[in-house]
């Protein structure tokens, strides 16, 4: 096995930064993690991103790119990086990080803090994402290795 890839589908809601309170809006993506080489994974943790962002009223259904450190158990972490365009034709970055805590293994490997920033590095949002427990099994299923 040179690598392995899978496949990760999270939501959640959002709310835009300076936007009157009022009902949250509604977040998803789904993701394809890529490792071509496990040797190299190891060394740096990185994966290849892409897949499909949904934020509404900001984007419907558009592709996304970026990378994901994979560190749960040395570095305690798993960070989202990716940037995508949104129905404006605007680019976005979005940025989240899993902190993986010992106390809550379940709670820190489901839940994902965000940021969403424009194209200047302004954050426009914060967001929070989880994983659904049901989805695991599906999840554990997605996971191939990469010749």
């Amino acid at each position: 096995m040179s690598g392995f890839e899978f496949r990760e589908t999270m939501s959640g809601t959002f709310t835009l930064d300076g936007e009157a309170e009022g009902a949250p809006r509604e977040i998803r993506f789904t993701g394809r993690a890529h490792v071509g080489s496990l040797l190299r994974h190891l060394g740096d943790r990185k994966a290849d991103l892409d897949g499909e962002i949904t934020m509404e009223g900001v984007a419907t259904a558009r592709p996304l790119h970026g990378e994901l450190i994979i560190d749960p158990i040395l570095g305690r972490r798993i960070r989202y990086d990716f940037h995508f365009e949104g129905d404006d034709g605007s680019r976005y970055r979005f940025l989240g990080q899993k902190d993986v805590s010992l106390l809550d293994p379940v709670g820190s490997m489901t839940t994902l803090p965000a940021t969403v920033s424009d194209q200047h590095g302004v954050r426009i949002a914060s967001a929070t994402l989880r994983f659904d427990l049901h989805d695991l099994m599906p999840f554990l299923a997605t996971f191939r290795p990469v010749l």
